[in-house]
């Protein structure tokens, strides 16, 4: 069965097998060979020698150290990234800072004027869309009432006038459409239009029908004042203290602002999700409550002494503003207004209030030393003298 030379080599071994349990000692002239020891005590050698060819061996080629990239190399490479936007963002947001004038409050703007035009006959189609059906025409009495003391704070400040809202109909379609909408349609000019926060002078003034909702608004040039908030503005005065205050967001292009922050904000909840993996949702409200809600209520403020100003300066009673917000207040607490300030776009009533009355004295002084105003509160004061007299 095995050549000679190959029997001559493989005698020892198996008389070598059968002498001994132990692995064989294989001659010198022989490879060296080490035989698993089971195999040995099992299964005759005869079974342990194989005449079919040998497997070849698989190479397999490992990466370099070069070509490895641990965890510890991405998040380096990820915080690169980081590190870079923030860079970029932060050189961004310090060429576009400002101070806001009236104030001097230091904040991001990166709105332009023309951008802001662009946006005020946006929002002005959108109130025409919204409040359609509600709008008080021009001639009606409370719109007439709202457009004297609009027009008298405008006019004051050198803020600009409103514009002409006059229907453009035929007197026959007056008599029968008197509460259509028709004559509030037809929106602003062809063209490119100014508005205050452009440097513009003209403002559109509409008054909706509406008791339910006690508020009034002014954005981008436009104001609006919902019929509900007149039993709470009581008289001219308080109605001026409101409006004083919506005037002064739009004076401050607190819109812009806001529009402006939105950017910062959405930066910083990136931020917050790429470095430190919160949700979207956790970001949002992180960015909500530390940034959003305190920014509207510090906005607040600004426009409450901006607008006390302005109805200082249109020869109204400063000290109306603290009455409206105190008859406000109460109405609020009626209706279950939320009593937690931080979560609120607007600062809580007693902390308002108490800002109010810090800001009454200096309005005072303006309004003494503007001389439209010297004849007026001989007036004021003489006609309080007589009130308790005839009550």
């Amino acid at each position: 069965m095995f050549p000679a030379r190959m029997w001559k080599t493989t005698a020892p071994i198996l008389r070598a097998s059968h002498a001994t349990r132990d692995p064989p000692v294989l001659a010198q002239n022989y490879i060296r060979i080490r035989l698993p020891t089971s195999g040995i005590r099992s299964t005759p050698l005869l079974r342990q020698l194989s005449t079919s060819s040998p497997r070849h061996a698989q190479y397999t080629r490992f990466p370099s150290e070069k070509h490895r990239h641990s965890p510890g190399q991405a998040i380096d490479n990820r915080m690169k990234i980081v590190i870079a936007l923030v860079a970029v963002g932060g050189t961004y947001y310090v060429v576009h800072l400002e101070q806001v004038p009236e104030t001097g409050r230091w904040r991001f703007m990166d709105i332009s004027p023309k951008y802001e035009t662009k946006l005020a006959q946006a929002a002005y189609n959108e109130l025409l869309a919204e409040f359609r059906g509600k709008i008080l025409p021009s001639n009606h009495p409370v719109t007439r009432h709202v457009q004297r003391v609009v027009t008298r704070v405008l006019e004051s400040s050198d803020l600009g006038h409103l514009r002409s809202s006059e229907p453009r109909r035929s007197p026959g379609e007056a008599l029968d459409d008197f509460w259509s909408e028709d004559p509030f349609t037809t929106g602003r000019p062809s063209g490119e239009s100014s508005t205050p926060e452009s440097g513009g002078k003209e403002w559109n003034l509409l008054v909706v029908n509406d008791p339910a909702v006690v508020n009034a608004m002014a954005t981008f040039g436009n104001i609006v004042v919902f019929t509900g908030i007149l039993p709470i503005c009581k008289d001219e005065q308080g109605l001026a203290a409101v409006l004083g205050h919506e005037i002064a967001h739009v004076v401050a292009r607190h819109a812009s602002e806001r529009y402006s922050s939105s950017k910062v904000f959405l930066g910083i909840a990136f931020l917050l999700q790429t470095v430190l993996g919160f949700d979207f949702g956790i970001t949002s409200l992180i960015s909500t409550l530390l940034l959003e809600l305190p920014n509207s209520r510090t906005q607040e403020y600004e426009a409450d002494a901006i607008g006390m100003q302005l109805t200082a300066k249109a020869c109204f009673d400063p000290q109306a503003a603290v009455e409206m917000h105190a008859r406000l207040a109460k109405y609020e607490q009626a209706h279950g207004g939320s009593s937690l300030e931080f979560l609120r776009t607007h600062p809580g009533a007693e902390r308002r209030i108490k800002h109010l009355e810090e800001l009454v004295p200096e309005a005072y002084a303006v309004q003494a030393s503007s001389p439209q105003c010297a004849g007026m509160q001989e007036s004021v004061s003489r006609f309080r003298e007589f009130v308790p007299r005839w009550s």
